[in-house]
């Protein structure tokens, strides 16, 4: 019997290690992760991006995070325990991953369970995708809003912003301030799904 996998994804505002996470949380449990769909889009655009090519990234979000469910049976399956700890606690965590330091908020859906179920990693989801098209452009995307009707989300990680910001062509927020604001947004969000 196939059972429900169990879905993180890791959402935040931008250069705050989501991308860094969900790599090792990934190889540390041995299981699959969905990359952001965004970065790939854009680094293959060719021009700015503009209200539209949110739509298709959403879509594009959406049919990567179906890709990797739908092969369950490659989807490695681990006993409950190692993963508790993760997901019982709903405050403030750190994880050490090597040199790495990862802190975040835990936000829970539903409780692992007893059995023991595939995991799945996602970087951003559509949850990034709803809140990018509200702070950007005061919309909502029709498909993400469908998609976080029946949120497939068992457990959200927060990250929290770092004053250390990473240039990057496709980042828009180096100031920190500006970081600390989108990640109000996601905690007042997140705080009214829970």
């Amino acid at each position: 019997m196939q059972h429900k996998p169990f879905i993180i994804t890791i959402v935040g505002p931008e250069s705050s290690g989501k991308t860094t996470l969900a790599r090792e949380l990934a190889s540390f449990y041995d299981a699959p992760w969905v990359p952001e769909y965004a970065r790939k889009y854009l680094e293959e655009l060719g021009r700015p991006y503009e209200e539209n090519d949110l739509i298709r990234i959403a879509e594009g979000q959406l049919e990567a995070i179906l890709a990797v469910l739908s092969k369950q049976s490659s989807v490695l399956t681990l006993p409950p325990g190692p993963l508790k700890g993760v997901n019982i606690n709903l405050n403030e965590m750190e994880v050490h991953f090597g040199r790495s330091l990862h802190s975040f908020l835990t936000f829970q859906m539903e409780e692992f369970g007893d059995e023991p179920r595939p995991l799945v990693i996602v970087d951003s989801g559509m949850m990034s995708l709803r809140m990018w098209a509200r702070i950007k452009y005061g919309i909502t995307i029709p498909v993400v809003e469908h998609a976080l009707k029946e949120d497939m989300t068992s457990l959200y990680l927060l990250t929290r912003p770092v004053p250390e910001w990473e240039a990057d062509p496709l980042r828009e927020a180096p100031s920190l301030l500006d970081r600390v604001w989108i990640y109000n947004h996601y905690l007042n969000e997140l705080s009214s799904v829970r």
